[in-house]
């Protein structure tokens, strides 16, 4: 994993929040998750929130005092630099790109400057990972993003954006497991069934996974969707 350094500042009465700078996007999220675990199970750590690039650590003052939980923040960050993310293969993610189930991907593809097919080619011809999960319940964080897509967040959030939905922001790409309010342009619904609330992991998405989209047309959409593929 690339080399990175972190600062840290006090949050709020009993917490601490560490930045994480330097080194490449993917290497700071698998570091700062990796870190937010470790700490979870450690005694007197009441939280520990990973982001892509921030972890913030809460503690019981009548458990630990801020130096000991500075120090342990520190320590659970030094040494998930060194370990490496285990292999696994890449989770496919069929997507219908455009229309209905993107409603933003032609305006995008306007701003841009990019053919239709060309965004498509772009976006699913990549290997991303699961930078981290968050926001709304399942939400993956993916990046990172091919430049060339990158752009800003609507203005204006959406009420409501269906479970499944594809979209773009920054440096990164995420997928709605689902339905939320939500503030990233749209390119694409996945059919994919994204959250089991029978099963004991529910979501589909973890920090650290591999994560490749293939492009479907409208009828292999509807025809997974109806098998609840």
């Amino acid at each position: 994993m690339s080399a990175f350094s972190f600062s840290l500042t006090s949050f709020g009465e009993n917490g601490w929040l560490a930045t994480l700078s330097g080194g490449d996007m993917v290497a700071r999220a698998l570091a700062a998750n990796a870190a937010a675990d470790a700490l979870r199970s450690a005694s007197g750590v009441t939280d520990a929130v990973a982001g892509v690039e921030s972890l913030v650590l809460r503690f019981r003052p009548e458990k630990m005092t801020p130096e000991d939980a500075k120090k342990k923040l520190e320590d659970a960050l030094r040494q998930s630099t060194s370990k490496a993310p285990a292999s696994a293969p890449a989770i496919d993610i069929p997507v219908c790109y455009g229309g209905e189930y993107g409603p933003d991907f032609e305006m995008l593809c306007q701003k841009l400057s990019l053919a239709p097919d060309q965004f498509i080619a772009l976006h699913s011809s990549q290997v991303y990972r699961v930078l981290t999960v968050g926001f709304a319940p399942g939400f993956a964080y993916l990046g990172p993003l091919p430049s060339a897509l990158q752009t800003g967040r609507l203005p204006t959030p959406r009420a409501r954006v269906p479970s499944g939905s594809v979209g773009v922001a920054g440096a990164m790409t995420g997928v709605y497991a689902l339905a939320s309010p939500g503030g990233w342009p749209l390119i694409g619904r996945t059919p994919k069934k994204l959250f089991d609330a029978h099963d004991a992991g529910p979501f589909v998405f973890s920090p650290g996974a591999a994560v490749r989209f293939a492009p479907i047309d409208e009828d292999t959409f509807k025809a997974m969707e109806a098998g609840a593929t």
